[in-house]
């Protein structure tokens, strides 16, 4: 509802209308409505933050910290969830790890399992406030890993619930950013296998607490690049600089990497990558594009149906988890038999996605990728052919990297567009009035890549073999003389 208010008149008014409500609850001195509005907020902080940070008003804080303090089962309960909710910005986390701390800490003595869980994870969140930055330490040197056991003993324990271990699994999501927690717990095998199998029930609830400590674990979050200039203007005025841990460097995350592949990570992400979140299946595209990254492991992928799950990833969601699913699509496209990777009608499916990255506005080796990919479904059957022929933007794309000044990526589109000439209907295209035989003979003149020069003058074999007038192409060009 909130999200539906698109001016700021309209959310101020029901801001307005919630802060009546809250309000109301507040006056009555009846415990019942204390804990019917401290589940109201924590709800709007878990699904719309802005509007829940905005009943977080002076003495509401306080009254969690109250409810949290009583014997009583459920108002410790609600408390401790309201206050895991409630820190998630900066300035709460702070005032909270001022006043709240010793509370967390007494729930987290509590005999009830559910109890200890919801403060151990609170713990986790306050401890992690700092993120991925070396020097920003909440708690004393060494707390995260205690507290990361903690939340070990929680998820490797078959005895405990499911409710337990996903609270386990939630507490490790905020202490995974920190470098030496993501070493330990994956050297911790029975820990990782634990938390693998979490994921594979496929629970809605799980998903974040899963999908974002194996995000935290192979780094594949985005990294703020800092300009140079900045951080010379930072350090002069004497401003906190964050600093990346060295067990954050891309020789220690690729080794996670490949211990969380070999233990069967994408069967885990296959079973989530049915939700409906877009951000949850931004998540999951992360993870799949950063095991992809490694051809090794490609086939592990593909195994585990990660190329299956991919597509429908790289069609809907955010336009950063696209990018990623249609990144990890061709990337497998690349490596693998296309007919193994993406059997039957698959492999007709998976061109739309592979071709989003055509887009200029992509990296170029996201273009370079892309290229490759379709130039190896371009070779497997007419049904691809034509897929990607008659896809005008596709198409049109490729033709327009065949000028790209990047080698590598001409290369690429040279070969691709080669591999469409077994096609009538390429064949058929060039038979048009165009140019498109008259570049095929220029660029057999390219004296600057051969692998340019052979690609070509296949295409122009293919071409001339298939069509008279293709034949009679080939002389408009005034240099076919030197070119041939």
């Amino acid at each position: 509802l909130y999200e539906q208010m698109y001016d700021d008149r309209r959310r101020e008014a029901l801001i307005a209308e919630v802060g009546k409500f809250t309000q109301e609850k507040l006056m009555d001195p009846g415990m019942e409505s204390k804990v019917r509005i401290v589940v109201a907020i924590t709800t709007l902080l878990t699904n719309a933050p802005e509007l829940g940070n905005s009943q977080l008003k002076e003495g509401l804080l306080e009254m969690m910290l109250v409810m949290a303090r009583s014997d009583e089962y459920i108002q410790q309960l609600v408390a401790s969830e309201a206050i895991i909710a409630a820190a998630s910005k900066k300035k709460d986390v702070t005032a909270i790890v001022n006043q709240g701390l010793d509370i967390l800490k007494t729930l987290y003595k509590s005999t009830n399992d559910h109890i200890k869980v919801r403060a151990l994870v609170g713990l986790c969140k306050l401890g992690a406030s700092g993120g991925s930055d070396a020097a920003l330490r909440p708690f004393a040197d060494g707390s995260s890993t205690k507290l990361a056991e903690a939340c070990r003993r929680f998820l490797v324990n078959p005895e405990k619930d499911s409710d337990l271990r996903r609270w386990a699994a939630e507490g490790l999501s905020f202490l995974t950013l920190d470098a030496e927690v993501k070493e330990k717990l994956v050297e911790d095998e029975a820990a990782m296998r634990a938390l693998i199998e979490v994921g594979k029930t496929g629970a809605q609830n799980v998903m974040y607490g899963v999908l974002a400590t194996l995000v935290n674990i192979t780094n594949s979050y985005d990294k703020q690049e800092i300009n140079p200039e900045m951080l010379e203007l930072a350090k002069f005025a004497k401003h906190h600089i964050p600093e990346e841990h060295e067990l954050d460097d891309e020789d220690f995350a690729d080794k996670r990497i490949w211990s969380i592949a070999k233990m069967g990570v994408t069967s885990a992400l296959v079973s989530l990558s049915k939700t409906e979140s877009h951000n949850m299946r931004e998540l999951i595209a992360r993870v799949l594009n950063a095991v992809c990254k490694h051809a090794e492991l490609r086939g592990l992928v593909v195994q585990q149906g990660g190329s299956k799950a991919l597509i429908p990833l790289a069609l809907e969601g955010t336009d950063k988890g696209t990018r990623c699913a249609a990144s990890a699509l061709a990337r497998i496209g690349i490596t693998q038999d296309p007919a193994i990777a993406f059997p039957g009608q698959r492999s007709c499916d998976v061109i739309r996605p592979i071709s989003l990255l055509l887009d200029p506005e992509c990296e170029g080796l996201e273009n370079f990728e892309s290229l490759m990919a379709l130039g190896n479904l371009g070779s497997l059957n007419e049904s691809t052919r034509k897929r990607i022929l008659k896809d005008g933007n596709c198409i049109q794309a490729i033709e327009n990297f065949m000028f790209e000044d990047h080698e590598l990526i001409r290369r690429a589109a040279v070969q691709c567009w080669t591999n469409l000439c077994v096609s009538d209907v390429q064949v058929k295209r060039c038979e048009g009035e165009n140019d498109k035989v008259k570049y095929c003979v220029l660029l057999c003149g390219d004296d600057v890549d051969h692998n340019v020069v052979k690609a070509a003058s296949g295409a122009l074999a293919m071409l001339t073999s298939a069509s008279n007038k293709c034949c009679k192409k080939v002389f408009e060009s005034k240099q076919w003389n030197d070119c041939l």
